[in-house]
């Protein structure tokens, strides 16, 4: 297999919603504190007086790009399980959590079934996401404070991949429609945080060609539905 196949597709995404989207620029996400040993917690229900909303799993999607330091790389998708977010009458978001199918990682530029395939196992494989011992990748929103407008915030939570809780601050857009809410990003996410370190400049001395970027481009379109 070409190398440029064995693309990193690292999520975190998981729930990064990021304002960034709005001009097509990305953000890269810096973790602000160091390993967690416990993953956070799924909450199950809205806070008192919070109104919850709950993602609709068949119209939400989380898209990635696998790059190589030199060459063309790869774009694919990764979908939700579920997910939740609660807010008070007055719009301000109180809290948050979803969960991603980390078995469900498809590639979405490769037209051959064969070279498709063998991207998809490999992320899935033990020098990626070991998907088999971590199924699922998750993210708890810790704060959420209001930007300059309705829809902006400034988002912190934890996100956990491959068992690396690790938190996170970043800004987001999150629009309200009627009883919809609708989140977006474009972001960038330094995959060998989380342990996805296969191919790395950080680790290996090796020539540039058989290298992987470390940042990996990652946006969402998330859409929630009033309970």
């Amino acid at each position: 297999m070409d190398r440029s196949f064995m693309l990193a597709a690292t999520i975190f995404i998981y729930g990064v919603l990021g304002q960034a989207c709005q001009d097509g620029n990305q953000v890269a996400v810096t973790p602000t504190s160091p390993t967690l040993t416990v993953a956070a917690a799924n909450p199950t229900e809205a806070p008192a007086g919070a109104i919850g909303y709950q993602l609709l799993v068949p119209e939400s999607f989380v898209y990635w790009k696998g790059r190589p330091v030199a060459g063309k790389g790869h774009e694919g998708t990764i979908k939700p399980l579920s997910g939740d977010l609660a807010i008070e009458d007055k719009g301000q978001i109180v809290g948050g959590y979803f969960e991603l199918d980390m078995q469900s990682i498809h590639s979405t530029d490769i037209q051959d079934k064969g070279g498709r395939e063998s991207l998809e196992s490999h992320l899935k494989d033990g020098d990626f996401f070991d998907v088999g011992k971590f199924p699922k990748a998750s993210f708890m929103l810790l704060k959420a404070v209001r930007g300059a407008n309705d829809s902006s915030y400034s988002i912190t939570g934890q996100l956990t991949l491959k068992s690396i809780t690790r938190e996170i601050n970043f800004p987001a857009t999150i629009a309200h429609k009627g009883d919809s809410i609708n989140a977006r990003a474009s972001l960038l996410i330094d995959r060998t945080l989380w342990g996805v370190t296969y191919q790395s400049g950080k680790l290996l001395s090796t020539v540039k060609e058989n290298l992987l970027e470390d940042l990996v481009p990652v946006s969402l379109n998330l859409v929630f539905k009033k309970k």
